[in-house]
């Protein structure tokens, strides 16, 4: 329990079950305004490699964009439309790769095939 804030542990001691303890945390935090979600697509827009190494440059990029789908997740359908929108956020990503990386790979940036 010393994981737990003083201001939870009450709702998390006298809960009836995990599952309970679980689903009103739950409610309480899973509220998400528009703020967070914003900040973190003008952070992938704006995120370059630097210094990083590239792998390094892509696991932060990944991780904000693992954050970013948690908070404005894809439509769960199987039609096309749903499929259409997941292919446009894959390109997307790979837009906002390789914008980000340095100018040592702009070979690479020239020679992305045009989706069909």
């Amino acid at each position: 329990m010393n994981v737990v804030t003083p201001q939870l542990i009450g709702g998390v001691v006298f809960g009836s079950s995990a599952h309970a303890v679980w689903e009103d945390l739950r409610e309480r935090f899973n509220k998400v305004d528009g703020s967070r979600p914003y900040k973190l697509h003008k952070e992938i827009a704006t995120l370059y490699q630097g210094t990083s190494s590239v792998s390094t440059y892509y696991t932060k990029l990944k991780d904000m964009w693992d954050e970013y789908e948690t908070l404005v997740p894809a439509p769960d359908c199987d039609c096309v439309k749903s499929r259409d929108y997941v292919v446009h956020m894959r390109r997307q990503k790979l837009y906002h790769f390789l914008m980000g990386l340095n100018e040592s790979y702009s070979q690479a940036r020239s020679q992305i095939p045009h989706p069909q």
